[in-house]
């Protein structure tokens, strides 16, 4: 069971590599292999598997199951063969309560993760007395299994915000151990660390350009998209916030601004597919299928990144991982 304090550092929220396979496209598991080893080479913390990030809205039930238990198998023994361990984290969250302590349920049964991320209702948009009852629901089940839960808080995804009262109140639950904090409301987020026990309850920024900021404020890392190219530069970013260095944290902040950039130059997980050659899945689109100037526009930002061979206070630690 993963503990707040553990909650610590950078946590790449993995893409679901896909390739197109009798006219299907389906996931690509030797290639998710890949993407786990490269971060688990550049040091990070642990890894988030089947996110937002990992299309976790277009794959089925099985395959999200699927993809936590390999990934988590793959990701422990290629970190052991390192002499160290990796943390582990699944999403498994729905707008239907019953579906989210299903797959829940599944993943705790058939895989040996650390934790489970939730996200909110998205599209239902339930009042936080509904969110209240939900999360405790599924942090219930969590305990059954010793394991525990972080909220996700993103409402510019689910028009569904956790409230810094309601995030406070979970926070009671003792298997209710954090929260990834994307709402990009510092006041919400200030409110939500001084209404909590840093022992029972972590802050983990879920927006890669706020990483520096939130951290100064008592958070204790990120989950992060960008981090699947550049995770060794996130990591070392957590690290010097985490230790107090602030102006060189906020000096390399502003380094991966281009790569934040980049990442987020269209629809996010488009531009990660590009860069690490993956399928991807509809309703997304590929680069190639997007309108002229919006490609063009979002390819100027990935080869600007790309570009980039060293960042400040990472040593040899820097540039982007790029699959073979």
């Amino acid at each position: 069971m993963l503990k707040a304090k553990d909650l610590r550092g950078c946590y790449p929220a993995l893409i679901t590599p896909m390739m197109e396979e009798e006219g299907q496209i389906v996931v690509d598991i030797d290639k998710f292999h890949q993407v786990i080893a490269q971060v688990v080479d550049a040091g990070v913390s642990g890894v988030l598997i089947a996110g937002t990030t990992g299309q976790s809205a277009t794959l089925t039930h099985e395959e999200h199951v699927k993809v936590v238990v390999e990934g988590a198998i793959y990701a422990r023994g290629y970190a052991a063969g390192q002499g160290r361990e990796i943390q582990i984290i699944a999403s498994a969250g729905s707008n239907s309560t019953h579906e989210a302590l299903d797959l829940s349920r599944r993943i705790l049964l058939e895989g040996k993760v650390d934790a489970l991320l939730h996200v909110t209702g998205y599209y239902n948009n339930p009042p936080q007395e509904g969110l209240l009852a939900h999360y405790k629901k599924v942090a219930d089940v969590a305990a059954e299994f010793e394991s525990s839960v972080i909220l996700y808080n993103v409402p510019s995804r689910t028009n569904s915000n956790i409230e810094a009262a309601t995030a406070i109140e979970l926070a009671k639950h003792p298997a209710i151990i954090g929260v990834k904090e994307a709402s990009g409301n510092i006041e919400q987020i200030k409110q939500i660390l001084d209404g909590t026990d840093r022992e029972q309850f972590a802050v983990v920024s879920g927006e890669d350009h706020m990483v520096a900021d939130i951290i100064a404020m008592g958070g204790q890392g990120v989950i992060s998209a960008t981090a699947n190219v550049w995770p060794g530069e996130f990591q070392t970013l957590c690290n010097l916030a985490l230790a107090g260095e602030m102006d060189k944290a906020r000096e390399l902040q502003e380094a991966l601004m281009p790569c934040v950039q980049a990442t987020f130059s269209v629809k996010n997980p488009i531009p990660l597919h590009h860069i690490l050659d993956s399928k991807i899945r509809l309703p997304l689109v590929t680069m190639d299928q997007l309108e002229d100037e919006k490609r063009r526009m979002a390819l100027e930002k990935i080869d600007k990144a790309l570009a980039i061979k060293s960042f400040p206070h990472v040593g040899d630690v820097a540039g982007p991982r790029t699959l073979a």
